[in-house]
């Protein structure tokens, strides 16, 4: 019999990509998303995947989904994602992302204990971490900066605190900056990405408004990243936390020379004071050690090929626009 797994926030960015994943892996998906049925753009891409609309801040929603599906596993991706989304509306943030989790943990607490959760969380917990701490490793403290760091830490020790107490089989991830085909405009990659195929195209000139070019940040592809959450549910340790992450720290500079070297075109690029953060980590690089000796994984993409699959479908996205 097939395994079958429920993905909460299916029709995200990385829900897609590891919709595809369990679908190769012949196993039977379902997968949640908001209001889908307002959305016809919300199942696209998503063939072979049951659709369920669920609203996570709703506790019966969650529980009629879990009881429904009945998962082997579940991998609760569903939340505010974008840290300026969560900076602009706090309680909202929390009620998603961190009274989300334990909604999702009360249902399969009651409707499929057997069911092993995979609670996605962020590496944005650990907050401003001095160089000399570098990498960051899963016992670095959680010093959360933001209003959407802060729900996020607190959905990860709710659930440690579920797995502790024999509730709830939970793996707690916390994945470093991941990026790949699908992403949305508003991350730093295809932000770059999308400027450079409209210069390409002649829409606009031949000048980009980027934020600070000197932080140094820890991406991965997310293709990697997908297949580091499914190596996780088969092999991680109950109530364990895991950094998914590359170890390789580079300049958003770097990544944007690399991005206009694909291209070949010649860029003005210009410093937009809105893209900043308000509180600057200046380095920020982790430890994928533990993740590496418990599952096994290693990455399989390389960098260029990543940003070249970026560069790719964004103007496959603007193209299709036409």
């Amino acid at each position: 019999m097939a395994e079958r797994f429920l993905i909460t926030g299916v029709n995200g960015f990385v829900g897609r990509h590891l919709s595809s994943l369990l679908l190769e892996r012949g196993a039977e998906v379902h997968g949640t998303a908001f209001a889908p049925e307002d959305d016809p753009l919300a199942g696209a891409g998503l063939d072979g995947v049951e659709l369920h609309s669920v609203d996570v801040r709703d506790q019966a929603q969650v529980d009629d989904v879990v009881a429904k599906t009945a998962p082997d596993g579940i991998f609760h991706l569903a939340g505010i994602a974008f840290v300026p989304d969560a900076q602009a509306k706090p309680t909202l943030a929390f009620e998603v992302n961190a009274l989300g989790t334990i909604r999702v943990l009360a249902a399969v607490r009651g409707h499929r204990p057997s069911a092993r959760v995979i609670a996605i969380g962020s590496s944005e917990v650990y907050g401003l971490v001095a160089e000399s701490a570098l990498p960051i490793r899963e016992t670095t403290p959680l010093h959360p900066l933001s209003p959407y760091a802060a729900s996020k830490a607190a959905a990860d020790l709710a659930a440690y605190q579920w797995a502790e107490s024999g509730e709830v089989d939970v793996v707690r991830v916390r994945p470093f900056n991941h990026v790949g085909a699908g992403q949305r405009t508003v991350f730093v990659c295809p932000d770059f990405a999308t400027q450079i195929a409209r210069i390409e195209r002649g829409e606009i000139e031949a000048r980009m408004n980027v934020g600070d070019l000197e932080v140094v940040r820890d991406f991965s592809d997310v293709r990697d990243v997908v297949r580091a959450y499914l190596a996780l549910y088969d092999k991680g340790v109950r109530g364990e936390a895991y950094n998914v992450c590359s170890g390789v720290g580079r300049t958003i500079r770097q990544i944007l020379d690399e991005l206009i070297a694909q291209s070949g075109v010649e860029v003005d690029v210009q410093v937009d004071p809105d893209k900043l953060r308000p509180r600057r980590v200046p380095v920020f690089v982790g430890s994928a050690a533990k993740l590496r000796d418990h599952t096994g994984w290693q990455p399989l993409h390389d960098w260029e090929e990543t940003l070249s699959a970026v560069l790719a479908d964004c103007r496959q996205r603007l193209g299709s626009r036409d």
